[in-house]
């Protein structure tokens, strides 16, 4: 008996040790998104305005499927979206609500964020005014 217990406890601590092995060895394939970033575009007075589009840029694993959400009021097009080939894809977010926003890129895999102030925004087609 105590042969069989020192066999199952030997067994056992092999099959554990080789499967750390494959796991710390196997490639990391798990996709995710890397950064989201928003440019300022034509805004003239600093920084975000209300009613105007801005350009988000989305970075991550090829062809990773996307949401957009914000934490305040605000429209994207499109909101969700895959990354591609090249992992990396645009779209246009409107704030309509001022104050401090949390536009999120989220997967299954995980998420990132950027945060903005937004102001008061006077869209005048080809720019937009801010005001604070």
């Amino acid at each position: 008996m105590i042969r069989s217990r020192t066999s199952a406890v030997s067994v056992f601590a092999t099959c554990s040790a080789a499967a750390a092995a494959l796991v710390l060895a196997a490639p990391d394939a798990s996709a995710y998104v890397s950064s989201v970033t928003i440019a300022t575009g034509t805004s003239t007075g600093g920084g975000y305005g209300t009613n105007c589009a801005y350009t988000v840029t989305v970075n991550g694993s090829p062809n990773e499927y996307v949401w957009l959400y914000d934490s305040a009021s605000a429209t994207f097009s499109p909101q969700q979206f895959s990354l591609g080939s090249g992992g990396t894809t645009t779209s246009s977010w409107t704030p309509t609500s001022t104050g401090t926003h949390y536009v999120q890129a989220w997967t299954y895999n995980g998420s990132q964020w950027a945060t903005v102030t937004v102001g008061t925004g006077i869209n005048l087609g080809s720019a937009c005014v801010v005001t604070k």
